[in-house]
């Protein structure tokens, strides 16, 4: 009686020569049905690459065996740790194969985030011995319930985390490694949505004028180019003299922890107008950055060599202006949800009503469709009517 624990064989696929699999069962001797090494690969966190060589399909074929995703009565899948290997940017089969649809799908500061919640909040409430196999409803309700009940989060984080729990084990159904009849998605906490706040015109000028006579050229700068043109902080981060033109931005990037440079949030590129004479200190600023040899021409540049200001640093020196300027107390700030991000919905408000609301999505980027060429969709009278806006509303603060 043939006693190996399974059998290789290849197949011709779609022009291409798979390798697949035939596991005997130990308890019936009886011989499975036949597994593709490539998916094995994919489940066992060990690459999306296509499996050409026998000695490598025999490493995985063995591997999954002795990992217990394939029989039951074998050694079982740790759920900690799969879903450790699930949030690995470069390790996970489903992002892989998001990235390889869609390179722009998925950011890894988006996993890392998602991750990072899960490992400091879902993961303590787990048993280090818990199976995956082992996962029902009633456990995962059981979590958000605890989660609840901890009051240490919002209920848009405890989503956020569920979320992100629920695709983990949506990806381990599809590869029958739990029940696929259970529900892995428990019902989202209904947000108590806290509304952005801006300030009043009175406030702003009060905050202006304080910024005006301080020293930190830096927040100054960042926050009248927030106010005037509504970029968010990660486009001032990764905002660079080359996107300075005549009375213009291009604003074509934004930079994030992990990725670094990326396309702009709405995976588009769009021109904001800017008054010439802050293009010009813009400009101004970038050639005082102390790091001679740093080639990247940035305007909001770090002190740090080959470093960019950190993702907190505007909306921590944006706070202490307005405490220190005495224009709102912490506790106000706290209660009216004022933060620096607040400035791009107050440049929204300023300049709404006065521009086409089409013109001004754009402008702000607020806008779905995809633009191949925003000089072509912004005329010269479109980009002249925002300007005259910010003249007439924006502006004003800033002399």
């Amino acid at each position: 009686m043939n006693t190996a624990p399974f059998t290789l064989c290849r197949i011709k696929n779609k022009e291409i020569m798979s390798f697949y699999v035939m596991y005997r069962d130990p308890v019936t001797n009886k011989r499975g049905t036949k597994k593709s090494i490539d998916k094995l690969k994919r489940n066992l966190n060990l690459g999306f690459e296509h499996v050409s060589r026998l000695n490598e399909a025999m490493v995985i074929a063995q591997k999954a065996l002795d990992d217990g995703i394939i029989f039951n009565n074998t050694k079982e899948l740790n759920l900690k740790k799969y879903i450790l290997n699930f949030f690995d940017f470069e390790k996970s089969p489903y992002f892989s194969r998001k990235i390889l649809l869609d390179k722009d799908s998925i950011s890894p500061d988006y996993v890392s985030t998602r991750r990072n919640l899960l490992v400091n909040h879902l993961l303590p409430l787990i048993d280090n011995n818990y199976s995956l196999s082992n996962v029902n409803t009633a456990f995962i309700e059981d979590l958000q319930t605890k989660l609840i009940y901890s009051n240490k989060l919002s209920s848009t984080t405890i989503n956020q985390i569920m979320n992100s729990f629920s695709q983990a084990l949506e990806y381990a159904k599809k590869d029958n490694l739990i029940n696929s009849n259970i529900t892995t998605k428990v019902e989202s906490i209904r947000k108590n949505i806290k509304v952005r706040g801006i300030l009043t015109n009175d406030e702003t000028s009060k905050l202006i004028n304080y910024l005006k006579i301080q020293k930190d050229e830096t927040i100054y700068l960042a926050v009248s180019l927030a106010l005037m043109t509504g970029m968010r902080s990660g486009e001032l981060r990764a905002l660079t003299t080359e996107q300075i033109q005549d009375g213009i931005i291009v604003v074509d990037r934004a930079y994030a922890n992990i990725a670094k440079n990326k396309i702009p949030k709405g995976k588009k590129t769009r021109v904001v107008p800017c008054p010439s004479h802050l293009c010009n200190r813009l400009k101004e600023h970038s050639l005082l950055n102390p790091n001679i040899l740093d080639k990247r021409n940035l305007v909001f540049w770090s002190r740090r060599a080959d470093k960019v200001l950190s993702s907190h640093y505007f909306s921590t020196k944006f706070k202490q202006a307005l405490i220190q300027s005495e224009t709102l107390t912490k506790d106000e700030i706290d209660k009216r949800n004022i933060s620096f991000h607040s400035l791009r919905h107050m440049a929204n408000t300023l300049l709404r009503g006065s521009v086409d609301e089409y013109i001004l999505r754009l402008t702000i980027g607020h806008s779905s469709e995809q633009l191949s060429n925003l000089y072509s969709h912004i005329e010269d009278n479109a980009l002249e009517s925002i300007r005259k806006a910010q003249e007439n509303n924006i502006l004003p603060f800033l002399k």
